[in-house]
């Protein structure tokens, strides 16, 4: 069942993609990707030229150097077999991530646990940010599958951090990962990361040195504005909000700087704290909200973390299913808080269903700031994610005093054993 609602699902968005994308739109991020690749293979000037065929959007390449040597190993390959690749690759990252997910919850692998991760991979393919993903051939979902299969690596294994160095030399807002790393104090982990960082960089120095030199030396990495508009509302994160709220990117940026630091170090506290509880799945999901938050630039499809957020609100959900705990919370039988539980996943999953840039009309930021509900639309995944982190806290603060099943353990402390259980029917 599992199985044949993720092909259903992928087959209508495929088919649906292919009749009504124009030329522009067809993975236009894979193939700016394979244009990388082919100005590293050649010798190209990576950051000054144009993507041809863009106009009037001037695409640029704005990924580090090592990304585009990367890139020049796939460019070779025929666009339209790279295109399936990529689609596949995609939608294999996200059921593992969900298959990772639920074995951090602490749940026995079992044809249960396949049979639920492929379930939640068909009906997360319909999240906006994982269909944006899919249809511009962006690389979010395995970068998530890598970031969240090292962090799942049990403490004592010596290539842990390795995945979130690659992850962070490839794009560079993975390095919130290394401070978790060294809030919840697992400091060879963040050491391998850092340095595995480092190695990303030198390796580009010595292949291309000239623009590795213009990325990391002039500073072109701390120029945003390259990756496109800050106040676009497709830009959500906290930064591209205040923008629009303000009406300006310079008026923006010290409320971005105070918002960020603040928001910043508390996701980073809750999210090391949850990792001290035993729930080191809510740990990094915490970590990856907080990074989305404070990013300069959090395009929506950057957003695909709200597919295994969703796996942990279900488990909770789940979770206050036991027997005697809706009767021990609220005085009642199990029933109003099973149900109450279920509609607050709902809540979660629902805004994320639909894509900020959709729900507002096209104009510019003069144009959204005069008006209250395209304010609300325009911030959507912003506003929602500030929820999101706020419910996390309490959930973290405020652990329940009726335990409502075994609590996951992070692997490498505690035997995984220990925390097992069998997924819901």
């Amino acid at each position: 069942m599992g199985a044949a609602l993720l092909v259903l699902s992928a087959a209508i968005i495929t088919i649906r993609d292919l009749v009504s994308r124009q030329q522009f739109s067809v993975m236009i991020d894979l193939q700016i990707y394979r244009w990388g690749g082919k100005l590293a293979r050649h010798s190209g000037d990576l950051y000054t030229g144009k993507f041809p065929h863009t106009e009037p959007y001037h695409l640029l390449f704005t990924y580090p150097p090592i990304a585009a040597l990367i890139f020049a190993a796939l460019s070779a390959i025929p666009l339209v077999v790279l295109d399936w690749l990529a689609l596949v690759a995609s939608i294999a990252a996200l059921a593992g991530t969900l298959w990772l997910t639920w074995g951090a919850l602490g749940y026995q692998r079992s044809a249960g646990r396949v049979a639920v991760t492929l379930t939640m991979a068909g009906l997360t393919l319909w999240l906006g940010p994982v269909q944006q993903t899919l249809s511009f051939g962006q690389i979010n979902l395995i970068l998530m599958l890598v970031i969240v299969a090292d962090l799942g690596l049990p403490d004592t294994n010596r290539a842990k951090g390795i995945g979130v160095g690659l992850a962070a030399g490839f794009k560079l807002t993975p390095l919130i990962f290394v401070a978790y790393l060294l809030f919840t104090r697992r400091f060879r982990a963040a050491a391998v990361s850092l340095a595995t960082f480092a190695l990303t960089i030198v390796v580009s120095f010595v292949v291309l040195p000239t623009q590795s030199r213009r990325y990391w030396i002039n500073g072109l990495f701390l120029n945003s504005h390259r990756a496109g508009s800050n106040e676009a509302v497709t830009n959500q994160s906290l930064n591209g909000a205040l923008t629009r709220l303000t009406g300006s990117v310079a008026t923006a940026h010290p409320y971005w700087l105070a918002a960020s630091a603040v928001i910043g170090l508390g996701g980073l506290l809750l999210a090391a704290r949850a990792s001290r509880q035993g729930r080191e799945m809510l740990g990094i999901l915490t970590c990856a909200l907080t990074g989305l938050l404070i990013s300069p630039i959090s395009w929506v499809h950057h957003w695909v973390w709200i597919a295994p957020a969703l796996v942990v609100a279900a488990d909770m959900a789940v979770r206050a299913r036991a027997p005697g705990a809706g009767r021990l919370l609220s005085g009642e039988g199990s029933s109003p808080w099973r149900w109450a539980a279920w509609v607050g996943v709902a809540a979660i999953a629902v805004p994320f269903f639909f894509l900020p840039p959709a729900l507002v009309p096209r104009g510019t930021i003069r144009d959204i700031s005069r008006h209250p509900a395209p304010l609300l639309t325009g911030n959507l995944y912003v506003i929602s994610g500030l929820v999101l982190l706020c419910l996390a806290g309490l959930i973290i603060l405020r652990p329940p005093r009726v335990r409502l099943g075994p609590l996951p353990v992070p692997p490498g402390r505690v035997p995984h054993s220990a925390g097992a259980r069998t997924p819901p029917a």
